[in-house]
């Protein structure tokens, strides 16, 4: 839940800042977006309000489009808004609510103070502009009474708060409150839900978090908690709020490095140590950095599914196409195994032409080739004359053969084209910036797999692809290719003749790395290193995976390969357990 009441807290008392600043400018680039430019002392910044997909307020330094028409709803703003002055920014009570109030002129000259009311509850946020009566002139989202029939939200009705639902406000509860609820709560409720249902503007990840340093668990009900567990978190939720109201907030990023050094995955107003090792804090500097990098790094993370989800839908299609394609030809070639079974019939056939009836359906003859000299019935073809049936047959053995041939050397194409194809998604599973998955799409377009951009010329060939990812292991430098133009750079362009080269045993893979440093390879670090080549592989989640390895020198890329693709000879291989990087290496680059 990233924007919560407490991150909320936290941007109203950094956004005091913006008090006194003249509106500019106001943008309306989506249908539930706001950007006002501001100036003052000297400088201009810009405030991001949307009640979107991602409710939020906070400074930007990002740039928006304007449509080529300005919505209604941002030309009201303009004629009302523009020129005028913000007086104030507030949040009511521990409300996902910021107003912003704007000292502005009438049409007549007079001065009066509107509101923007930027409510921030998901699905249900609104951005609402009031009178100076705290009617609504207008809204984003507009409310009927067939919507609500309690808090309508339409031109010229009151506006009207929120109901809390009858949860405790923190403004006014004090320990003893929380220790009741908490006490009074279903024992089957885990601790962090009976919390927020009783408690107006404690969100899910701050209630567990309170949970957490009581118990050491946030997973945990009410009835595993003993009396002095449910007496120290109602003390810890008191002390939270205090926090907050008083303004001391360490705002941090939660990475899950697993997935990137930039997949985040939520945001807080205070640290979080819930999670342990599977979440990096990172430390920002303030609520609305915090909120802008989150922001940030979630639309690239959308931008980048979307890339991948388009090539890996290509991909998919190819690799159903090839699957069916090995199939037939699978089924072509052992037909054509029946291949001799033709030329014996020719053979018999020209043996025993005086034997064979013209228009006769079939023939019983004697066969040679057989020791026991048994006797064969020969289908015919009784529109055919007997030298014709046999040519017949001539012609349907070289066919077979012809296809024999054909087949088993498509198969190999065949099989060799399904393991690249493989080989290119865990290229987009494993890849962690926009320029990779840009590697990918070129890769895919040079391959034919994808359409080029027409009207642009093709880029001159790059002498080294993006920086594969580096390890130290035991005092080892390792390193793994994320995709197959870091593979082959890594292979064919790094890698030196007695260095260490490993790579899963006839499973998609990344190519793996290990520098030679003066002496032969010790088995922990052979091991160690074909873990890690496992986990970069599809047999990542696997009990075990069986990993090739050998020196470069026995690596070679055959003529015409794809990206990716090399044979290699002299090889071992290790029965090893994948492992991430953390659970081996001494560092990560």
């Amino acid at each position: 839940m990233p924007l919560d009441a407490m991150a909320v807290r936290a941007l109203t008392l950094e956004l005091g800042g913006i008090n006194g600043f003249k509106i500019d400018k106001i943008q309306q680039p989506e249908k539930d977006m706001l950007v006002l430019t501001l100036r003052g002392h000297g400088e201009s910044r810009r405030l991001l309000i949307s009640a979107g997909a991602n409710p939020r307020v906070h400074l930007t330094d990002e740039k928006y489009e304007n449509p080529a028409a300005p919505p209604m709803f941002c030309m009201l703003l303009r004629k009302n808004l523009a020129g005028g002055r913000i007086t104030a920014v507030s949040q009511p009570g521990f409300e996902r609510i910021i107003n912003i109030d704007v000292e502005c002129r009438t049409e007549l000259g007079d001065v009066v103070t509107r509101r923007l009311v930027c409510e921030l509850m998901g699905r249900g946020s609104n951005i609402i502009f009031l009178n100076e009566d705290g009617r609504v002139i207008d809204s984003v989202r507009h409310v009927d009474l067939g919507q609500s029939s309690a808090r309508p939200i339409l031109p010229g009705l009151p506006y009207l708060p929120p109901p809390d639902g009858g949860r405790l406000d923190p403004t006014e509860a004090l320990a003893a409150d929380y220790l009741k609820a908490l006490s009074s709560a279903d024992g089957g409720l885990y601790a962090d839900k009976a919390l927020t249902s009783a408690i107006n503007g404690l969100s899910p990840l701050m209630a567990r978090e309170c949970v957490f340093s009581v118990c050491g668990d946030a997973n945990i009900r009410v009835n595993e908690m003993t009396q002095n567990h449910i007496q120290k978190t109602a003390v810890a939720v008191e002390k939270l709020f205090a926090r907050a109201t008083d303004g001391d907030f360490s705002p941090c990023l939660l990475i899950k490095e697993a997935e990137g050094p930039e997949a985040a995955a939520d945001f807080a107003a205070f640290a979080v140590r819930q999670y342990g090792g599977a979440m990096t804090v990172k430390p920002m500097k303030s609520m609305n950095a915090a909120a802008e990098e989150f922001y940030r790094l979630r639309d690239r993370q959308a931008r980048m599914k979307a890339h991948a989800s388009g090539m890996a839908k290509v991909i998919n299609n190819c690799l159903a196409r090839a699957s069916r394609k090995l199939d037939l030809l699978q089924g072509d070639l052992a037909a054509a195994m029946d291949r001799d079974k033709y030329r014996v019939y020719g053979d018999l056939l020209t043996a025993n032409l005086y034997a064979v009836e013209r228009g006769a359906k079939s023939v019983t003859v004697t066969n040679y080739y057989d020791e026991n000299q048994t006797q064969v019935t020969i289908p015919l073809d009784e529109t055919k004359s007997p030298s014709q049936n046999a040519k017949s047959y001539y012609s349907k053995y070289k066919k077979a053969k012809n296809t024999e041939l054909y087949a088993a050397e498509q198969i190999e194409l065949t099989k060799n084209e399904l393991a690249y194809l493989e080989s290119v998604l865990l290229s987009l599973e494993n890849a962690r910036s926009l320029a990779e998955l840009a590697e990918i799409r070129e890769e895919l377009t040079e391959g034919g797999y994808l359409k080029g951009e027409g009207g642009k010329r093709k880029k001159p060939a790059r002498e080294t692809a993006s920086p594969p990812m580096s390890f130290s292991l035991m005092g080892y430098t390792v390193m793994v290719g994320r995709n197959n133009a870091q593979n082959d750079y890594l292979t064919l362009k790094l890698g030196r003749s007695r260095d260490l080269w490993l790579h899963t045993k006839n499973i998609a893979g990344s190519h793996t790395l290990v520098k030679y440093e003066g002496e032969d390879f010790p088995p922990e670090v052979i091991s160690a290193a074909a873990s890690l080549a496992a986990y970069f592989s599809k047999a990542r989640g696997a009990p075990k995976a069986e990993v090739d390895y050998c020196p470069v020198s026995h690596v070679k890329k055959p003529r015409g390969a794809k990206a990716g693709m090399v044979i290699y000879e002299g090889y071992s291989t290790a029965l090893v357990e994948p492992l991430p990087p953390e659970k081996l290496t001494d560092r990560k680059e």
